[in-house]
């Protein structure tokens, strides 16, 4: 879908990474561009040799070192970077310009070129230079405020959900940049700068939390794995044998398949009266009395009785997954959402699947992460016109 499509790849944190990443699952020709002594991805946990982290993010990209702080890198970027339709950066907001390698530069230098910066707080405002990670900007989101028990304390993801947030939305605002340029076929449009701080991508994604302060005066509050205040019927529920399911259901319909899975008829009965369009409190409370019942139902039946009646009314349910789960199950199998990577170091590693399908096309990851400094020879080669001796020089003097 992306090729012919160049990317510079600077990013030293997971959410540029993955942006790039998920421009190179499309086809889009992605070089990595690492410190020649350091980067962050590549020491994080967990690791077999080289941290899986690393793997995962780096597929498909070609990998290149650079000093971008040096004199001399600083000049090999600005020669490089006219060879590219986008560059990826998160590092904090001023730290290109510190280098000499900012907007302005890249214009000054005649680097037409789409400009991803995602940066814990974004390149304006009060906040700018604070430094970020996924953590602060969950908190910062309201997410982490919304999540756990309304008794407990806030609860943040277990994994790097604003980081990857911003990541998807990174993604889509360079696209929809290269979009632009293309509809206005302009031979020179200089930096066209994409901004993004992390706390945003999330922060965009929940809903109403700001329009129900707004209009109601209320700020939402935990509702642990329930979701009345939404007139949402969902809840996990544990079976008489110890196991657990999901069950979520929005409106009537669904609603009422896993009241008759239940056997709740009672309720069955003020649902068809009704009662899902009356006050918002006396909803909440009708569904208090549902969740109530599906878990006496579910605390005192066997999993498989649970799952047989669920199926016969169409309910929607499931287990919760862990790895092995989702390893084991055929609809993962049968959408390509898992693929064995070729690897040089471990032979293949398995990892998700490319994301979206596009049925009348053939997606492959051609290789997972690879070695610090794979592609320096084949790239600057490529690009700079640099021989062997050459490097040789530039890697002595710690430039690449």
């Amino acid at each position: 879908m992306l090729a012919g499509l160049r990317v510079l790849d600077v990013s030293h944190q997971y959410s540029g990474a993955l942006a790039a990443s998920l421009l190179a699952d499309l086809g889009a020709d992605v070089i990595a561009v690492e410190h020649p002594s350091r980067m962050t991805i590549r020491t994080m946990l967990p690791r077999k040799g080289e941290s899986l982290w690393w793997k995962v993010v780096g597929r498909g990209k070609r990998a290149i070192t650079l000093d971008m702080a040096s004199p001399t890198g600083r000049d090999m970027f600005l020669k490089l970077a006219h060879n590219f339709d986008v560059i990826i950066e998160n590092f904090r907001a001023g730290t290109l310009e510190r280098w000499g390698l900012g907007p302005e530069d890249l214009e000054r230098a005649g680097v037409n070129v789409v400009l991803l910066r995602i940066s814990g707080f974004g390149q304006t405002g009060p906040y700018r230079d604070r430094p970020g990670f996924g953590t602060i900007a969950e908190a910062m989101s309201g997410f982490a405020y919304l999540n756990g028990e309304r008794s407990g304390p806030p609860m943040f993801p277990s994994t790097t959900l604003a980081d990857g947030v911003a990541g998807l939305f990174g993604a889509f605002g360079a696209l929809s940049a290269l979009w632009n340029r293309q509809r206005d076929n302009s031979p020179s449009l200089g930096v066209e700068v994409v901004d993004i701080a992390l706390f945003e991508g999330l922060f965009r994604l929940i809903p109403t939390q700001i329009a129900t302060y707004d209009q109601l005066g209320v700020i939402p509050i935990r509702p642990g794995n329930k979701l009345t205040s939404h007139g949402v019927l969902r809840n996990l529920y544990r079976s008489s044998d110890d196991r657990y399911l999901c069950m979520s259901a929005v409106g009537s319909v669904a609603i009422g398949r896993i009241l008759m899975a239940v056997g709740a008829t009672n309720l069955v009965a003020e649902l068809d009266a009704g009662v899902m369009s009356a006050e918002p409190a006396l909803v909440e409370e009708f569904l208090n009395r549902c969740d109530a019942q599906v878990a006496q139902w579910s605390s005192t039946t066997p999993f498989e009785i649970m799952t047989k009646a669920l199926q016969a009314n169409d309910a929607v349910f499931l287990t919760v997954y862990n790895a092995k789960d989702i390893v084991d199950d055929p609809q993962y199998a049968a959408r390509g959402d898992l693929v064995s990577v070729p690897d040089g170091e471990d032979g293949v590693i398995l990892m998700q699947g490319v994301v979206p399908k596009y049925p009348a096309r053939q997606h492959d990851v051609p290789h997972a992460g690879r070695p610090k400094a794979s592609d320096n020879s084949a790239v600057y080669r490529e690009y700079l016109h640099l021989d062997s001796d050459e490097l040789d020089r530039l890697h002595d003097q710690g430039v690449v």
